[in-house]
């Protein structure tokens, strides 16, 4: 069998008139295109950490409330809730929000307070997804 002719360049002509480039050239190129593939997906990241801690930051001019919101939630229609509307009793139920069960509160509600006062499990859930 022969060798296969080397044509000018240095790259080696196959059989068929095909010309191969030489063996260490495919292994570089692929190295620096690596290279750049790295270079820009670590320019990707921290492109992304940066717009990461400006949205963490959030918004730096608080929201300018409407001027008639106080005047509106202190006229609701509706009668309030019984909770919303004894300061005693929202914060007995507030302070134990974290610890009990709104069964358990309801409990305590009925054996601290009179049975005017009372409240039920549901009335202080409905309380609670309001004011969470």
């Amino acid at each position: 069998m022969r060798p296969p002719a080397k044509s000018k360049g240095g790259q080696v002509q196959a059989s068929r008139s095909k010309t191969v480039p030489p063996r260490g050239t495919a292994l570089r190129d692929g190295q620096g295109q690596a290279r750049r593939v790295h270079t820009l997906l670590t320019e990707a990241c921290t492109a992304l950490e940066a717009l990461v801690s400006t949205l963490s930051i959030g918004l730096q001019t608080p929201v300018k409330e409407d001027v008639k919101a106080a005047h509106r939630r202190a006229h609701r229609m509706g009668r309030p809730a019984k909770i919303e509307a004894d300061a005693e009793l929202k914060a007995f139920v507030a302070a134990r929000l974290d610890t009990l069960t709104f069964d358990q509160i309801a409990t305590e509600v009925a054996a601290h307070f009179t049975p005017a006062r009372r409240v039920s499990r549901s009335s202080i859930h409905r309380w609670w997804l309001k004011h969470r």
